[in-house]
């Protein structure tokens, strides 16, 4: 069941780094904090996958819940990425 929500949650949290980090135009900035969350979320998600354990997951999960603090998501897209990484199991 934890590697099915895994699988089903996975294409989600991608996704919600395409949208933070290409959301805003050359006129739009994004804030400082922002790129080096996006920065801190790519490296805890390649840590993940490339070793799946309680620990890169819980700091997956955290670099996840940072980088969704970003502007840039409406509150519905905010809410069902939240929900997804909600639903990784990290045991």
């Amino acid at each position: 069941m934890k590697k099915n929500l895994t699988h089903r949650a996975f294409p989600v949290l991608c996704l919600v780094a395409a949208l933070v980090l290409g959301c805003g135009g050359s006129d739009d900035p994004k804030p400082q904090s922002c790129d080096s969350d996006a920065d801190k979320y790519s490296a805890a998600l390649s840590a993940y996958i490339s070793d799946p354990s309680v620990a890169k997951c819980n700091a997956f999960k955290d670099a996840a819940d940072d980088l969704l603090d970003c502007p840039g998501l409406t509150a519905g897209q905010r809410k069902e990425y939240e929900d997804a990484v909600d639903g990784i199991v990290c045991d």
